[in-house]
């Protein structure tokens, strides 16, 4: 009983990890390119870290939903 609890917790910190993920992201590039120029800087020299916020964020989430998943699963 404990561990499907503790899934069930794991899943739901998993999928707000995803939330604050897309809302990371779209604060992250609104702050790029409300300013002009570094969101043109970062398009030419590191357009990977115009993702960063989403990636780190989202990938944590998913790990979380999944291990969430195995552990309520009875397998």
């Amino acid at each position: 009983m404990k561990k499907k609890l503790l899934g069930l917790i794991f899943i739901l910190s998993g999928v707000l990890l995803m939330i604050g993920a897309v809302v990371a992201q779209i604060a992250w590039l609104g702050l790029c390119f409300g300013t002009v120029i570094i969101g043109v800087l970062m398009i030419f020299f590191a357009p990977l870290l115009l993702f960063a916020p989403f990636t780190l964020l989202f990938g944590t989430g998913t790990a979380l939903w999944g291990s969430g998943l195995i552990m309520i699963s009875d397998n």
